[in-house]
């Protein structure tokens, strides 16, 4: 539930930042997004017109409209915003063809449905003429189509053992799907706006942001998205949730507040740890994204920014706690406490930003030794889990680990070949 609903949200919220400048009408869009999420559908679509009364929506807020109209059995509404999508320049028509949320207008009106189609389909083919890869954009938006639909699937399963078999279709689709971004970006580097539109670039970044088993692929992707920045040829927002993604899965601070906290019930509980707090709001703007605490309205939690001083406050308070987690962790090592050092140095290492290069260097050396003294593979297990860490933030090399005996311990364990025989 919770894999689809982050893919929902970043759908519904993506590009609805740059479309205008008023908050008010933003802050009715995000509780509109919201309302829809928690299938209040009335009271989405009363956000929704209060936040058109404003200003007309774009093609995707039209969309979103449409949807949360036909789930609620608006027929009118529904059609007259599906509509207005389409005439404002809603470009997927699979998307469209598929999105269970039309089911009731499918349903109740099937020839005007029809026509809803085949006047989609009409205008994709116009879009694509203007596009330098339309075949390509074909291809990368049916693979986030298939992603999506499997999703959807899981989260209306009605037994556990659909769950389970959908899980593993989504766990074949996904290997399918990365092999087949892994080959277009081998052949087109990063695919270009002007290439595969905007939609099939936001598709192309959903597959790769939600490839956290493949930090390589994300870090690879963050990079060729990086060089195009200046070019009007990557969508900026894309390249920040992407950034905090890679900043997240590398244990560090992310820093445009993209990303959330969940519960085990998939609700968001508020934003994951962020870097130079009080600065957050000014580095979104320059992506051209809303404030965070209208982000924060989509995910149902309140946001209020912080001082400079707070700010600094906390980050003094992290960087605190880590000392004296390592400074204990530390003298339970000299006491051969082992099992209270690893307590330590376990939530030390859960700190985002916590713990530095040097840090878990030192935290790896520490746990070898005790492996080699204790003969607990427990032990091994740590050692190799801070130096897997350093291998992905690109801080090791094949010399500094020949370096340290210590590390011998660890020579015939298959992930340590795995870090090794990878630098």
């Amino acid at each position: 539930m919770r894999i689809f609903l982050q893919i929902f949200t970043a759908l519904i919220f993506m590009s609805c930042a740059k479309a205008q400048p008023d908050t008010i009408y933003e802050a009715l869009i995000a509780r509109a997004s919201l309302f829809h999420l928690q299938k209040d559908y009335k009271s989405a679509i009363a956000c929704f017109e209060k936040a058109f009364s404003r200003h007309q929506p774009n093609a995707l807020n039209a969309y979103k409209a449409a949807g949360v109209n036909s789930l609620d059995s608006n027929m009118d509404k529904g059609f007259y915003y599906i509509n207005l999508s389409l005439k404002l320049g809603w470009t997927e028509a699979d998307q469209l063809a598929f999105d269970p949320y039309f089911e009731y207008l499918r349903t109740v009106s099937p020839e005007k449905w029809k026509k809803v189609e085949e006047n989609a389909f009409s205008s994709e083919k116009k879009y694509e003429e203007k596009l330098a890869l339309p075949s390509l954009r074909k291809t990368i938006n049916r693979m986030a189509l298939t992603d999506q639909r499997l999703r959807y699937a899981q989260v209306q399963a009605g037994s556990k053992e659909e769950r389970q078999r959908i899980s593993h279709d989504i766990h074949v689709a996904d290997s399918i799907n990365r092999a087949e971004v892994k080959a277009i970006f081998r052949q087109y580097g990063w695919p270009k706006i002007s290439e595969i539109g905007r939609d099939g670039q936001n598709n192309f970044w959903l597959i790769v942001q939600h490839a956290d088993d493949d930090l390589a692929l994300q870090q690879a992707a963050l990079s060729a998205m990086q060089k195009l920045r200046k070019t009007g040829e990557v969508n900026l927002e894309n390249y920040a949730f992407l950034y905090d993604r890679v900043q997240c899965n590398l244990n560090y601070r992310q820093l445009y507040g993209t990303q959330v906290n969940w519960t085990a019930h998939g609700k968001a509980t508020g934003f994951r740890s962020i870097a130079g707090e009080d600065g957050v709001d000014e580095r979104r703007n320059s992506m051209g994204m809303l404030p965070l605490r209208l982000y924060a309205l989509t995910y149902g939690f309140d946001y209020k920014n912080i001082s400079v001083a707070a700010s600094k406050k906390r980050d003094s308070v992290v960087r605190q706690n880590t000392c004296n987690l390592i400074d204990s962790a530390t003298y339970f090592y000299r006491r051969k406490d082992f099992e209270k050092m690893y307590d330590c140095y376990d939530q030390a290492s859960m700190i985002p930003g916590g713990m530095n290069n040097i840090e878990n260097f030192r935290a790896a050396i520490l746990f070898s030794r005790v492996a080699a003294q204790t003969k607990n593979s427990r032990f091994k297990s740590m050692a190799l889990d801070f130096l897997n860490l350093l291998y992905l933030r690109h801080a090791l090399s094949k010399n500094k680990l020949k370096a340290q005996p210590a590390f011998s311990i660890l020579y015939k364990e298959p992930r340590w070949e795995s870090i090794y025989s990878r630098l």
